[in-house]
C-alpha cells in the first residue's frame, strides 16, 4: 500500500533538539528510535555485537528519499542499550562491484575472529530481483570500520536467502540461511564457517522443507534456540522457535514465541541480545516491524524481554509498552501507566461504543471514520515529553503464515489523525491485527502540566481509524 503522506511520531517538542541533551529512560517497542544526535536511527535487519563493554548495532540504511537499492550499512554504539551514538557507515556502495548501489546488501552481521584479529561483516548479497541468492563479506581491523569489501560467493555452491550468524562459546561461528524458493529448496541450514570466518565449510544441520527465513540463534548456557519467520513479504507472521542441546541436533518441534494471532506483535525475527548482569541474565528478542516497500524508512524496532525455560525448551515473549533495562545488573523494570478507557470518552458522528470481549473494559469505540471523532479528556500531564500507548483493534487483513493463499488479502494498516489539546493533528499508523487481537502503538506527546488535557482521534483524510480500546499514559520520557 503506497500512501501520499508522511508518517511522523507524535511530538510537540522536537526530538532532534531534546535528543542531544537528554537521555532515553526506556526501550519503547514500535516507536521511532532516534540516535543521540536526534536523527532517526536506521539499523534495519541488523545485528548486535558486544566488545569491551560496548554494544555495536549494524543495520541497513533506509533513509527517506534515498532511491538506491543499497545505500549503506550503518553502525551505532551504546553502553546502555537505550542511547545510541551514530558511528558512521560500516560499509558503503562501490560502483561497478557486487556492492554497488543497485545491488542488494542486507541483513548485516559482524563477528570477531580471534585467529586473524579481524572483524568480519557478513551479509546477504543479491541483485535487485533476488535472482542470485549469495552471501558476502567485508573486513576491518576494528569493530567500527569502515569495512573493506572482500567477496561475494555461493555457499558450498548452493543458494542463500536471508542471513543470520551465530558464534558459539567455543569460538566456532555458523551461518544461518534458507536455500531459497526453488522447488528443490525450502530448507533452512546451519553451516559452520571456516577458521577465518570468511566462508562456510560444512552444513551441520538442515531443517528440511520448513521454508522459513530471518534466522536468529542464541545459547543460554544450557540450550540452543533458533527463531525463524514464515515467508510473507512485508506482512508479519507468527515467528517460530526450535531448541536443542547441541547445534547438530536433534532439534525440537516448532512452536510460536508470541500469542497466536498477534503475528509476533507485527514483527519479524532479526537478532537477540544477551545482557549478562550481576544479578540476572536477560535475553531480548529483537524484531523488525517493517513498513511497506515504499516506506521502509518508517520501519520500526520491537525489542522485548524473553521468557525462557531450558527444561521445556520454551521461548516466549510478552508485550510491554515500554521498559528500562539496567545493563550492569541485567534487571528489567516496567513502569506503571494511567489507563483511560476509550468508552469513557466523547464521540461524534458515526463513532460509538460497543461490546468487546477481549478488551480491557469489555468495550471498544468503533466507527471512527469520516468526520467522526473520539475525545478522551481529563488526562493528567507532566509538561514534559511522555509516552502514550494507544490500544486498538484493526482486523482488516485476512492472511496466515503462508504467502499466496487463495482468496486472502491484506491491508497493512489504518491511519488515525491525533490531536493533543486541539493542536494540529499528526498521523498514527495502526498496524493490522487479527480478529479479537488488541495491539498497541506508542505516541510521543507533551501534555500541559496538570489535569484537563485531551486527545482527539479521527480517521486520516476522512478514512477509517482503527477501533480504540484504551490509552495508557506514562511518565516522562527522559531522565
Amino acid at each position: 500500500m503506497k500512501t501520499s503522506f508522511s508518517l511522523i511520531t507524535l511530538s510537540v517538542l522536537s526530538l532532534a533538539t531534546l535528543g542531544s541533551c537528554r537521555k532515553n529512560r526506556y526501550v519503547v517497542p514500535g516507536a521511532t528510535w532516534y540516535d543521540t544526535s536526534g536523527n532517526v536511527l536506521h539499523a534495519h535487519a541488523g545485528g548486535i555485537v558486544q566488545s569491551d563493554g560496548v554494544w555495536y548495532w549494524f543495520g541497513q540504511n533506509e533513509q527517506q528519499g534515498d532511491k538506491s537499492v543499497f545505500s549503506g550499512i550503518n553502525i551505532y554504539s551504546s553502553s546502555d542499550l537505550l542511547n545510541w551514538d551514530y558511528r558512521g557507515r560500516a560499509l558503503s556502495p562501490i560502483d561497478g562491484t557486487d556492492i554497488s548501489s543497485d545491488r542488494v546488501v542486507e541483513r548485516p552481521k559482524a563477528v570477531f575472529n580471534a585467529v586473524t584479529q579481524e572483524w568480519i561483516l557478513w551479509f546477504h548479497s543479491d541483485n535487485s530481483t533476488y535472482g542470485l541468492l549469495q552471501q558476502g563479506i567485508a573486513t576491518s581491523p576494528n569493530v567500527t570500520g569502515p569495512y573493506t569489501f572482500r567477496d561475494v560467493f555461493s555457499p558450498l555452491g548452493g543458494t542463500s536467502q536471508d542471513f543470520g550468524l551465530f558464534q558459539d562459546v567455543d569460538g566456532e561461528a555458523y551461518a544461518l540461511y534458507s536455500n531459497g524458493d526453488a522447488d528443490a529448496a525450502h530448507d533452512n541450514l546451519i553451516a559452520r564457517m571456516n577458521v577465518s570466518y570468511t566462508n562456510v565449510e560444512e552444513v551441520v544441520y538442515t531443517f528440511f522443507d520448513f521454508d522459513l527465513e530471518a534466522p536468529n540463534m542464541l545459547f543460554t548456557g544450557e540450550r540452543y534456540y533458533i527463531l525463524m519467520s514464515h515467508k510473507t513479504g512485508y506482512r508479519p507472521n507468527n515467528v517460530v522457535v526450535f531448541s536443542a542441546e547441541k547445534i547438530a541436533g536433534p532439534w525440537s518441534i516448532q512452536s510460536y514465541i508470541a500469542p497466536s494471532g498477534t503475528r509476533t506483535y507485527n514483527t519479524q525475527s532479526t537478532m537477540s541480545i544477551t545482557v549478562a548482569g550481576s544479578h540476572t541474565t536477560t535475553i531480548l528478542y529483537c524484531g523488525d516491524q517493517w513498513a511497506t516497500a515504499a516506506e521502509l524508512y518508517d520501519s520500526r524496532y520491537v525489542w522485548l524481554p524473553a521468557n525462557i525455560n531450558d527444561h521445556t525448551g520454551s521461548f516466549t515473549i510478552d508485550w510491554h509498552d515500554l521498559y528500562s533495562i539496567d545493563t550492569k545488573t541485567g534487571i528489567v523494570s516496567y513502569p506503571e501507566g494511567t489507563v483511560y478507557e476509550a468508552e469513557h470518552g466523547a464521540v461524534t458522528e458515526s463513532a460509538y461504543s460497543t461490546i468487546c470481549p477481549t478488551c480491557s473494559g469489555h468495550k471498544i469505540v468503533t466507527g471512527i471514520t469520516g468526520n467522526s471523532t473520539l475525545t478522551v479528556s481529563n488526562i493528567a500531564g507532566t509538561g514534559e515529553p511522555q509516552w502514550v500507548s494507544s490500544y486498538y483493534h484493526n482486523p482488516d487483513g485476512l492472511f496466515g503464515d503462508n504467502r499466496g493463499a487463495s482468496g486472502q488479502s491484506f491491508i497493512i494498516a489504518r491511519f488515525a489523525s491525533v490531536s493533543i489539546n486541539g493542536a494540529a493533528p499528526v498521523t498514527l499508523r495502526q498496524r493490522d491485527t487479527n480478529a479479537g487481537i488488541i495491539l498497541s502503538q506508542p505516541l510521543n506527546v507533551t501534555f500541559n502540566r496538570g489535569g484537563g488535557n485531551t486527545i482527539t482521534i479521527s480517521g486520516l483524510n476522512g478514512g477509517p481509524a482503527a477501533d480504540l480500546d484504551k490509552i495508557v499514559v506514562y511518565g516522562n520520557i527522559y531522565s
